[in-house]
């Protein structure tokens, strides 16, 4: 595994940038861009959903789709065109989102007719690259290394937070999915409360049925096998060209991965986003998920990667029909089998 070395900078009113990188860098800090004042955040309890929904009144206003040059993510060389990353290089930043929708100090929650609590928790950033025009699938297997090694170092950190009771890194890619920054990064929602479907999964997986399948996964569904993960498509996908990388041997959180298998899985993962870019040789639009456990299911989850990408053709998209997103009952228009042969490049996918 490369060296680690990291440099944190206080940027002031409880903000924080923390730089990774393979190299011991010097670097050239800047002022950057100030903080976002005046943002009140909270929950409200939805009654017959038995889940919190989160209120944030600074994200209608966060920055959108910005032209290269005032990208918050891009390094600086001066002070004429402010970031949220003010040095004047790097390999990997995690810093606090200006529009977080959680606080970690105390915000007081409206006295209204219906439950109400504080939106406990943190909304970090973490940019891949200084260079605005990469994306993941462009990246070396290094530097994926190092996405890893950040992001362990990141969660291990927020999982020491008594706050804190579940923590979900992830991805948005393609202007398709919603993202609101071309440059390429992904973000880490702390929560201090365990989400209902997160909760569900981890109860579920309390009877370990994901380490049971692992053992037999159908040959047509697997993509790629090294010497401690696998990647492949699930036979229950939910999206067309799903693709799941997990770890052979059960760990809770990715900061239990050994340095052998966190360059297992970069390996794998960075093999499945150019496989998913190959399918229509263009960049597919997906989420990203990296599947921590929540506290309390330390000893039973078993933590993976999931890839869903929302592109089932040349033209058209998976958008979520009014079925799925009422009764969360997902209609599949491609088959996980007929995926998983796209993927390997042994049929055409559709026009």
């Amino acid at each position: 595994m490369p060296d680690l070395f990291i440099k944190r900078l206080n940027r002031g009113q409880g903000k924080e940038l923390i730089l990774y990188s393979q190299k011991d860098n010097d670097y050239k800090v800047f002022e950057g861009l100030p903080p976002v004042s005046g943002n009140q955040t909270h929950l409200r309890f939805h009654p017959t959903r038995f889940e919190w929904v989160g209120y944030s009144t600074t994200r209608q206003n966060r920055t959108f789709l910005p032209d290269a040059h005032d990208c918050p993510l891009c390094p600086m060389s001066d002070n004429k065109e402010p970031s949220d990353i003010p040095v004047d290089q790097y390999e990997v930043a995690i810093f606090t989102n200006r529009f977080s929708s959680f606080q970690l100090s105390e915000n007081k929650a409206p006295s209204l007719e219906i439950e109400t609590n504080q939106a406990t928790g943190t909304c970090d950033v973490i940019s891949y690259s200084a260079n605005h025009n990469d994306e993941f699938s462009k990246l070396s297997t290094e530097r994926v290394e190092l996405i890893i090694q950040a992001l362990s170092n990141r969660t291990r950190e927020l999982y020491g937070n008594s706050k804190i009771e579940y923590i979900l890194p992830f991805e948005n890619k393609g202007k398709e999915i919603g993202v609101t920054l071309d440059h390429p990064h992904g973000q880490i929602y702390s929560f201090g409360h365990i989400p209902e479907i997160i909760k569900k999964q981890a109860i579920v997986q309390q009877s370990n049925p994901l380490k049971k399948y692992l053992g037999n996964i159908p040959k047509e569904l697997i993509l790629k096998k090294n010497s401690s993960a696998i990647s492949f498509v699930p036979r229950w996908a939910r999206y067309p060209f799903e693709i799941w990388v997990v770890p052979s041997r059960r760990v809770s959180n990715i900061f239990e991965l050994s340095d052998t298998e966190q360059h297992d899985l970069a390996e794998l993962m960075l093999e499945a986003s150019k496989k998913l870019d190959g399918v229509f040789n263009s960049s597919m639009p997906y989420t990203l998920a990296w599947q921590l456990s929540p506290k309390g299911f330390e000893d039973s989850h078993h933590f993976h990667v999931c890839f869903q990408p929302i592109r089932r053709s040349k033209t058209k998209l998976k958008y979520l029909a009014g079925v799925e997103q009422i009764t969360g009952f997902f209609l599949v228009d491609l088959p996980p089998e007929r995926s998983a042969r796209i993927l390997r490049g042994e049929e055409k996918p559709d026009e």
